[in-house]
């Protein structure tokens, strides 16, 4: 074989080479895409009703609240070792299905016990085991993506709809089955999910290094960041650290109100209507947060931030008022567009004050102060509820008005 024939076979060897890994991400993309879309699906059908289930066995509201309590605080620590083993193997899509599996088995057995205490060990080892999703999913994101950032916009989003869509199907399934049905339903779901995440096919890379600990929100990925020690003295200096205190302040009232928000709507509308309401949030969340976004770019960061924090305090003030279940449906529908406000906002505001090599840090401590805030909220939240609804609703505006004093004063 001459050396042009030569040239041009090699040339035919790459394109084709090329070809079958851009097929086989694709795939890998679609894979992961209805896997994760199948798993938040069951995230929103189950989640919403464990609180319910908790009350129906007798907990007390306290214990309500320390259900998210312990879900939020091991689920944190236990990211860092599932991510190190993540790295060290570089097994990611193993990793998410024992995350997505063990999640799934654990609802089946919430819903064949019958005490208060059982279900908060059982939440608690969800956590546990649950997180070793988390730090996968992340890496594996990132390893499918082109470009980072579309992918975990992508990714979000058909998460998110997969949150949305489980909502409205646990408000029927208790409807018509019953709430111990629900856990049953999301592990079936749960486990078809763990097993078409395993026919992702993965190939060895550069492994990464992980740092600290990540934080998680409810039912939700978060990034891997990289948290240093100097790095963390400075962000939490200066104005940028009075944001990261107005962060803490508005998560705490988020969580005093979330951890038992499907309780106090179970409770006053109906079951069904747990799924309903909380649908309708993440239905406006979804809808609302790329032109949200948009505005955010032109007008500032930090006037949407106050606008979000003024939300909070007008949704949770109407949620402890109105009783009429279909204008509750007007209120969740302002409740899920100032949360992806609040999201947008408080990233845009971080990003656009830190340098690109401090950028990961600081969005890792956002997360963290995130995270905080729902370790505090749900703590107080449980024990006001215990007293009253009104009153635990109410007392977020404490919170939320000392926030938003304070950025009042932040440079725009």
């Amino acid at each position: 074989m001459g050396k042009r024939e030569r040239v041009v076979t090699q040339g035919k060897r790459e394109r084709t080479l090329k070809l079958k890994k851009l097929r086989v991400r694709r795939r890998n993309v679609l894979l992961l895409a209805i896997g994760m879309f199948i798993a938040n699906a069951a995230f929103g059908m189950a989640y919403p009703y464990l609180g319910v289930y908790m009350r129906d066995i007798g907990a007390t509201m306290f214990m309500v609240g320390l259900m998210s309590v312990v879900f939020n605080a091991t689920s944190t620590v236990f990211q860092y070792p599932f991510g190190y083993l993540s790295d060290k193997t570089m097994n990611r899509k193993s990793f998410i299905s024992l995350g997505v599996l063990s999640t799934g088995l654990i609802y089946g057995g919430v819903a064949m016990v019958s005490t208060p205490m059982a279900v908060l060990a059982l939440r608690t080892l969800q956590g546990v085991l649950g997180s070793a999703m988390t730090p996968a999913h992340s890496a594996i994101i990132a390893e499918l993506s082109t470009k980072v950032g579309s992918g975990y916009g992508l990714f979000n989003s058909i998460e998110n709809a997969g949150f949305m869509v489980g909502n409205f199907m646990g408000s029927a399934i208790v409807e018509r089955l019953g709430i111990r049905s629900v856990f049953f339903v999301a592990m079936g779901m749960l486990l078809t999910s763990a097993v078409i995440v395993m026919f992702i096919q993965e190939r060895r890379r550069v492994r990464l290094s992980i740092q600290r600990p990540m934080v998680v929100r409810e039912g939700r990925a978060s990034l891997l960041a990289r948290m240093k020690g100097s790095a963390f003295f400075r962000l939490m200096r200066g104005n940028l650290g009075v944001f990261y205190v107005t962060v803490l302040l508005v998560m705490i009232a988020s969580g005093q109100f979330y951890s038992v928000a499907p309780v106090y709507f179970g409770e006053t509308f109906g079951k069904a209507w747990v799924g309903i309401i909380l649908g309708v949030e993440s239905l406006a969340a979804a809808l609302t947060g790329y032109f949200i976004g948009k505005l955010i770019d032109r007008h500032g960061a930090k006037l949407f931030y106050m606008v979000a924090i003024a939300g909070y305090c007008v949704a949770f003030l109407l949620y402890a008022l109105i009783r009429n279940p279909l204008f509750i449906l007007g209120v969740a529908f302002l409740s899920g567009v100032k949360w992806v406000m609040t999201l947008n906002s408080s990233s845009a505001y971080v990003a656009e004050r830190l340098r690109h090599d401090e950028r990961a840090q600081g969005m890792g401590l956002l997360n963290t102060m995130m995270s905080l805030g729902w370790v505090v909220g749900p703590l107080l939240g449980g024990y006001l509820s215990g007293i009253s609804f009104e009153l635990n609703f109410m007392s977020t505006l404490i919170p939320l008005g000392l926030a938003l004093l304070l950025t009042v004063r932040l440079p725009g």
